[in-house]
């Protein structure tokens, strides 16, 4: 199925960005039952998106509900509230096009918890170069295989995917805390580096 490729593609690179959930489980469309209860803990306007805690009906997790005009209603569950909140912000942005596929169901959707299931090379071949997200994905799932590697080589030709490599702010606290380590090592590692001879590896040049 194409939108579970998608899903899990997507959720290998977001891997790179945010700590996915330890059980591996990706974000999966609503159905109706569950849009339904967790819309009755939010207000919403005409393209609206919410993120609710599903601990008041007994379930783990957290549901984005939301509304999109000339779609309906959309939603997803997902065990991250970091995820949560990225899906919100794509549920408020995207086209509607690009939404169909979180358009509630009328049963529970059963989605793969594992993205190596799905074949991330013909993932890849889908993704568009020309968009900065796409550049940004393509460039976190470097690395993951050699299969994936060539297709990202393929579609990616000529296009300088290390300036893509640009994550989303983190929460605050711990995360923040890490994010300042990370920093701080990465300073170290470039004044590091500045001190030995520069090699030419034959990667990607910027602007080449």
């Amino acid at each position: 199925m194409t939108a579970v490729r998608d899903l899990a593609g997507a959720a290998a690179a977001l891997d790179g960005f945010v700590d996915v959930p330890s059980s591996g489980a990706l974000p999966a469309p609503l159905d109706v039952a569950t849009y339904r209860t967790a819309t009755g803990l939010i207000t919403g306007g005409a393209r609206a998106a919410d993120v609710v805690s599903l601990a008041a009906t007994g379930q783990p997790g957290w549901a984005v509900v939301g509304h999109v005009p000339g779609l309906g209603a959309v939603g997803a569950r997902t065990e991250s509230r970091e995820i949560a909140d990225a899906l919100r912000a794509h549920f408020m942005i995207q086209p509607v096009r690009e939404l169909s596929p979180w358009a509630v169901t009328a049963h529970p959707t059963r989605i793969p918890t594992l993205a190596g299931r799905v074949d991330l090379a013909a993932f890849v071949e889908h993704l568009d170069p020309s968009r900065a997200t796409d550049r940004a994905v393509a460039a976190e799932l470097r690395g993951t295989d050699r299969r994936t590697d060539a297709a990202i080589q393929g579609r990616f030709a000529d296009v300088d995917l290390v300036g893509s490599q640009t994550a989303p702010a983190r929460p605050s606290g711990e995360r923040s805390d890490r994010a300042a380590r990370s920093q701080a090592d990465s300073s170290h590692q470039r004044a590091h580096d500045q001190r030995r001879p520069v090699r030419n590896h034959g990667g990607p040049t910027p602007g080449g």
